[in-house]
């Protein structure tokens, strides 16, 4: 079939043409077709019979724009071909984390999957003040496994080149990434949130600390330069959805070969925005101890996986089997992680930027009506990833990156 944009009015004809769709929904014509996405990308659709239990799917659609802004943004489709490849990848490797594709067309640039059910986007109940039992030690697993398992430690040479090779057309996300996260929320850019009071408290910030805005550029070049692991590309709180008991990761279009510590420092980032939100929201002192004990989890969580993975693997494409003594090792793994764990806060801090002052905010701090009080709550996350950029390289391990965080927002309470 040659490229279209589906709509609901299309959609059921165009999945039912389709013989595991038609298996998953059952024979007849009566579909509820429902648009539930609310990215910034792309079209996202329940397809569902009515009356009939577990009989739906979800359709994901490129088209060639960005849909936030519309077509006077051109954006190319291959990001679809990307999301498609990225979740074969998962489902090969974590497949307890991802849903189920049903069909993918690349032609079409469309994904149809599984329908999760019951669970929802991570980011709407933490605004709620809900605290999801494992949460934390979920995604450091999910982060552990993929990011391993698609490394120079956990492939050997020839196999990772051809999965690397796969995902060679993600050029357009790379560079949104690369001017939206690194480049325009630290300059005076068109593309900015229209917030005078939080873009001038950023911008005077960023312009008067050049040691803050190096530190930006080498986090840049770390993006551009390593491609350690198959990386998620876009792990924020509305990537998982979770539920009691499971949880899953979806929105992969953004997947590309990068550096480990990227989609840790992301999640992590986004964690302590929700943290923020909550001087203003219901959740209060409890849920944001709760919160500060999940990004604990995160990375002690991935830490851990990942070395008893790497324990478990002791030749791949970087080292060979006897290579290094076990002390020797030892040591190089202690190095190795915490590398990772302070690439991490470094790229926290530039998410914590760009998530505030650049074009696609939170909706945990964006969608708070009262101006005053989300002006107070931007300049505090403003004020925290200018503190995290220039402690990253002193801080060594978790329990000083949450001491490094508490009395950041102690000292912020006191000011404000």
């Amino acid at each position: 079939m040659s490229y279209q944009i589906l709509n609901s009015e299309i959609l059921p004809d165009y999945v039912l043409t389709i013989d595991w769709c038609r298996e998953v929904l059952g024979e007849g014509e009566d579909l509820v077709v429902t648009e539930i996405g609310d990215g910034n990308l792309n079209y996202v659709y329940r397809v569902t019979r009515p009356g009939a239990e577990n009989r739906s799917l979800i359709v994901k659609q490129a088209v060639p724009f960005l849909r936030m802004v519309g077509e006077e943004w051109p954006l190319s489709k291959d990001r679809m071909i990307i999301e498609i490849r990225a979740l074969q990848a998962y489902n090969r490797i974590a497949p307890d984390f991802v849903p189920d594709i049903y069909h993918a067309d690349e032609n079409m640039y469309v994904l149809i999957m599984q329908d999760l059910g019951e669970v929802n986007v991570l980011r709407y109940d933490m605004i709620e003040g809900v605290a999801f039992p494992n949460i934390g030690e979920d995604i450091g697993r999910f982060l552990a496994v993929t990011l391993f398992k698609t490394s120079y430690l956990g492939m050997e040479s020839i196999e990772r080149r051809k999965l690397m090779g796969e995902f060679t057309l993600n050029d357009d996300l790379c560079k949104l990434t690369e001017e939206f996260i690194f480049t325009f929320p630290f300059i005076d850019h068109e593309s900015n949130y229209e917030n005078r009071p939080t873009n001038e408290h950023a911008l005077a910030l960023f312009r008067s600390q050049p040691e803050y805005m190096k530190r930006v550029l080498h986090f840049k070049e770390l993006f551009l330069a390593k491609a350690d692991a198959l990386i998620h590309g876009d792990l924020h709180t509305g990537s998982p959805m979770a539920g009691p008991g499971e949880t899953y990761v979806i929105d992969s279009e953004f997947a590309f070969f990068g550096p480990f510590g990227f989609d840790v420092g992301k999640i992590i980032a986004n964690f302590l925005m929700s943290y923020t939100s909550h001087f203003h929201r219901d959740g209060g002192p409890k849920y944001q101890a709760w919160i500060l004990e999940e990004v604990r989890n995160i990375w002690t969580t991935f830490e851990r996986e990942f070395l008893q993975m790497w324990a478990d693997s002791p030749a791949s494409a970087l080292l060979f089997d006897g290579f290094l003594d076990d002390q020797d090792l030892a040591a190089y793994k202690t190095a190795f992680m915490k590398q990772i764990f302070q690439d991490a806060i470094g790229f926290g801090a530039c998410s914590l930027a760009r998530r505030t002052v650049g074009i696609a905010g939170v909706a945990d701090i964006r969608d708070i009506e009262d101006p005053n009080q989300r002006t107070r709550l931007e300049k505090m996350n403003i004020d925290l990833s200018f503190r995290l950029m220039m402690a990253h390289e002193e801080i060594g391990d978790i329990d000083a990156l949450i001491a490094v965080i508490e009395q950041f927002y102690e000292e912020a309470m006191q000011l404000s």
